[in-house]
């Protein structure tokens, strides 16, 4: 059996508010649970029935749904994996002294998720990480890959 083809990019998103927002599923989920893949223009049609689910930029349930939604929630693109790697890694550095728990704060611990990340977009995956912040909030960082999504290849790109 063959690799799939590596996708042709990666989308990256960054989503910070309170934790209270993020555990409201509603928004993060598009009006029909879809359990195998259909055409990409039934994914248009899923997600144009939910205005709620197209306006939230509150990272949805299942990762690739991201795709989904309106480009203008795309915060960075791009071709190479060591790129978004980068990107990945810029962000949780940002993110990190705001970290509500010491384990998260970890240099080893931190080094060993970008690690991974790296593998897994080497390899054409998601990467996607999520920490508690000080007081109520929560941070959520995700590398999306796109034309296509492994999980969801039929997905159109959102910037097309």
């Amino acid at each position: 059996m063959t690799a799939p083809p590596p996708p042709a990019h990666w989308h990256c998103y960054r989503w910070t508010g309170d934790r209270r927002t993020y555990d409201g599923e509603s928004a993060r989920r598009p009006p029909h649970l879809v359990v195998q893949d259909i055409p990409p223009q039934e994914w248009k049609q899923i997600a144009a029935a939910s205005p709620t689910f197209m306006a939230s930029d509150v990272p949805p349930l299942e990762v690739p749904h991201w795709l989904l939604r309106p480009a203008r929630m795309i915060k960075a693109t791009f071709e190479a994996p060591d790129k978004a790697s980068a990107w990945y890694r810029d962000q949780i550095s940002d993110l990190s002294p705001s970290f509500l728990s010491d384990h998260d704060k970890d240099a080893v611990r931190q080094t060993e998720r970008l690690t991974a990340a790296e593998d897994r977009l080497r390899w054409g995956g998601d990467v996607v990480g999520g920490w508690y912040l000080r007081g109520t909030g929560f941070a959520s960082v995700q590398v999306v890959a796109c034309s296509a999504n492994r999980i969801r290849p039929t997905i159109p790109c959102p910037m097309r």
